[in-house]
């Protein structure tokens, strides 16, 4: 497998931001992920893994120490009755395509989100009220000495944008969904509706990471975030979306401390107007659980 050196991660991230990384690799399998575990374990290397490269800011200095990206080698998708085992890597467009050809529905909330299946059940992902939490069965995971683990659904810990993924020096490798027959035509009606929706509410088409912060209880960030008079704020090519208050976009040639600046300028006017602080939703790749 080929390490290669300083890999900017602006190919490599939906918001194209981010420096170089010391050292940058695709598996093709499992095996070869395992020997990316031995090769960053034998030089005292961090690691950050990537999907999609969705909801990531990567800093401008970069990462130091390995990325490992799950790329095609944990692209493939099994469907075994109402069942389908399915690759970390697989991009979650691609999953609902084959799903609703196999007449599977429960997952077209997630119609339109640009992210990767390992990525998703990480952070609960979710939309419209629904998150993908309660479809998980089993997931398959490689500690850091590489000898595997499967963990049932139940034990993840889903929350709203959480689970016991994060934060644990866990790689997902693969997923098993539990879903349910549905008329073909029924789960392409509910995906055109979802897709309409997010045209018509986010800024699709421009470099962004999704949404920046969590929505308080009972409340929308975006809602509030607007209310604090903080749309259309910039710094450098950094903006706050004119069409979504919680989604800032990049304009061209956005910096990760340009993005900082933002969410911490939204953090400021938020807390002041309704004594509320947001949590970001994005993670900073600075470095992963050891």
């Amino acid at each position: 497998m080929r390490y290669l050196r300083n890999q900017s991660l602006k190919k490599h991230t939906s918001f194209r931001i981010g420096g170089p990384t010391d050292y940058f690799c695709v598996p093709r399998n499992v095996e070869e992920l395992k020997e990316a575990l031995e090769f960053a374990k034998g030089r005292r290397l961090q690691i950050a893994v990537l999907g999609a490269g969705t909801n990531i800011l990567a800093l401008d200095r970069g990462f130091r120490g390995l990325v490992i990206k799950l790329g095609s080698g944990l692209n493939w998708i099994k469907i075994e009755g109402q069942k389908a085992r399915v690759g970390a890597g697989v991009p979650l467009p691609k999953l609902i395509r084959k799903l609703t050809h196999k007449s599977l529905g429960g997952l077209e909330f997630l119609a339109g989100v640009p992210g990767s299946v390992g990525g998703a059940i990480t952070m609960n992902a979710g939309g419209w009220g629904k998150e993908i939490g309660p479809y998980v069965e089993e997931v398959k995971v490689l500690e850091r000495d590489g000898s595997q683990k499967d963990i049932k659904g139940k034990k993840l810990g889903f929350g709203y944008r959480k689970s016991k993924l994060q934060g644990n020096p866990w790689i997902i490798t693969e997923v098993t969904l539990r879903l349910r027959k549905k008329k073909k035509r029924v789960i392409e009606k509910r995906i055109k509706e979802y897709l309409s929706k997010r045209r018509a509410t986010q800024p699709l088409g421009i470099p962004n990471c999704g949404s920046v912060f969590k929505n308080p209880r009972g409340d929308f960030a975006g809602r509030l975030i607007e209310e604090a008079g903080c749309k259309g704020m910039r710094f450098g090519d950094a903006q706050i979306s004119a069409k979504h208050g919680n989604f800032i976009v990049n304009l061209g040639d956005a910096k990760a401390k340009d993005v900082i600046k933002l969410m911490t300028g939204i953090q400021k006017r938020v807390k002041d107007k309704f004594k509320i602080l947001l949590e970001p939703e994005i993670k900073i790749m600075v470095k992963s659980p050891s």
